[in-house]
């Protein structure tokens, strides 16, 4: 117990836990005097370990560790407080514990050096972190220095027995010969004379009565305190644990049973269960929430990017995204020592549409055409919309020059089929110029503008034809399905 405490708060502490864990925060934000009062409403040791510290021990706690305040336990590491006996042959009581489906009884250390018996068990704090624990101690050195006096001094016995804190009672032959004025009182009745020559089982719920139809000796071989329901006088029930010593020199005829109320310790230990369960809850709730809301943001964020680069018509990659693409096209080009295209595409016929049908069908032929060009590229290719009527292609990976003509084919022969708006066929062709990497040019902004140039080169000779930079190719004139 000489460890200095550490600087960690109390886990009930009003301000958040220092290392920011969502369920810390969530603890620390519960009104103190709910959890407190829980905790102290416990007649028995509650204590919160953290990384086998004390982290907060109720009040019943510190008066059985004989500690004056909370603060000459916190930090302590809580093996320390484990009698030699015990710590020599566990490393790590806590974790023992926690394995344990039972309460296991221990004698601990008090700050003021004396020890105390006490029926530990350790519950896991998984939201708290790996190493979190509640243990809960139930005193049980008072009983034990009785039963030690019983057999010491049969002088003494009825006087100590008579002014216990708990039920006690003798059975022979399973009658009740003795009770004592705390069993008088807990069974609610007019007087002691109403309880004795009675069977137990009388005052036992009938879901126990079977206990003690059999062979008493049986249950004393356990060695362990029973669960219990007693029914008093009055019909209320008891929560009760009882543990059943022989008197009469192991001959199993005279029994001492021994009870202790633990009902509002069991609503005690209901209600603090019942508080971390509504705290797991709550911060499973509060990150499924930030969950969502990081999903949300980033759909948003994800949009935003989209319509920043694409356009709004059409959905194609606008301009900005097609510079980046075909910048990303030429360094893959250089990598792989080919080439890449530029194709760009001017619709013809697209502005009496507009003048006879309206801006409305204008736009649906200005997706229609969108869609069509997509139909006419790989996957790993793109096509964008350049402005008004204008698009461009990017062809990567290219290995020949008539890889880029095939295309430029194909979207003629694609926009040569008429759009149809409400039963009326509109009709548009394309002047197509294309350019290519490193053929024509060494930078993504001369094989664009070249490209463009030789789009422009086939508007000046007849439209609704392709022509590669600096050669004019009349597919209309010649009758082939190429350049030449």
């Amino acid at each position: 117990m000489t460890d200095a405490p550490d600087t960690h708060p109390p886990v009930a502490a009003s301000h958040p836990a220092p290392d920011g864990n969502l369920a810390s925060l969530e603890l620390a934000h519960m009104p103190q005097m709910a959890m407190l009062g829980v905790m102290d409403g416990v007649s028995d040791l509650v204590c919160i370990c953290i990384d086998g510290k004390i982290r907060h021990l109720n009040t019943s706690g510190l008066s059985i560790l004989g500690a004056a305040s909370l603060d000459d336990v916190l930090g302590i590491t809580f093996q320390d407080l484990v009698s030699d006996d015990f710590a020599a042959t566990i490393g790590d009581i806590i974790a023992v514990l926690a394995d344990e489906a039972d309460a296991m009884p221990m004698r601990l250390k008090g700050v003021d050096g004396l020890q105390r018996s006490l029926r530990l068990r350790a519950v896991r704090l998984p939201d708290l972190g790996d190493t979190a624990f509640v243990v809960l101690g139930e005193n049980v050195t008072r009983q034990a220095e009785l039963t030690d006096a019983i057999h010491q001094s049969q002088s003494r016995f009825r006087n100590l027995v008579n002014n216990a804190l708990d039920l006690i009672c003798v059975l022979k032959d399973d009658q009740i010969t003795y009770i004592n004025k705390a069993g008088v009182k807990l069974l609610k009745a007019p007087s002691r004379d109403d309880i004795v020559g009675r069977h137990l089982a009388e005052f036992l719920h009938d879901n126990y009565k079977d206990i003690f139809t059999g062979d008493i000796r049986e249950l004393v071989a356990e060695d362990m305190l029973l669960p219990v329901h007693f029914v008093d006088f009055h019909q209320g029930i008891i929560d009760a644990e009882i543990g059943i010593t022989i008197l009469d020199s192991g001959r199993g005829e005279t029994f001492m049973i021994e009870a202790r109320d633990i009902t509002a310790h069991n609503r005690a230990v209901t209600a603090l269960r019942q508080s971390i369960e509504n705290l797991e809850h709550r911060v499973q709730e509060r990150t499924r929430e930030l969950m969502d809301e990081v999903a949300e943001r980033r759909r948003a964020e994800e949009m935003l990017r989209h319509v920043a680069t694409h356009d709004g018509l059409t959905d194609l990659p606008n301009r900005s995204l097609l510079l980046d693409r075909l910048d990303t096209a030429i360094a893959r080009a250089k990598r792989a020592q080919n080439s890449c295209a530029v194709v760009f595409i001017d619709l013809d016929g697209f502005k009496p549409i507009n003048d006879t049908f309206g801006h409305d069908k204008g736009d649906l032929v200005l997706r229609e055409v969108a869609k069509r060009l997509q139909g006419c590229i790989r996957e790993a290719d793109t096509a964008a919309r350049f402005g008004g009527d204008e698009f461009v292609i990017v062809l990567g990976d290219l290995h020949k020059t008539e890889d880029a003509t095939v295309v430029a084919q194909k979207v003629l022969d694609a926009l040569a089929i008429p759009i149809d708006l409400d039963g009326q066929d509109a009709h548009v062709g394309a002047s197509i110029g294309i350019a290519l990497f490193p053929d024509h040019a060494d930078s993504a902004e001369a094989v664009l503008k070249l490209a463009d140039d030789a789009m422009y080169d086939v508007k000046g000779h007849g439209k609704n034809d392709y022509v590669i930079a600096n050669t004019i190719v009349s597919v209309a004139a010649t009758g082939t399905d190429g350049p030449t």
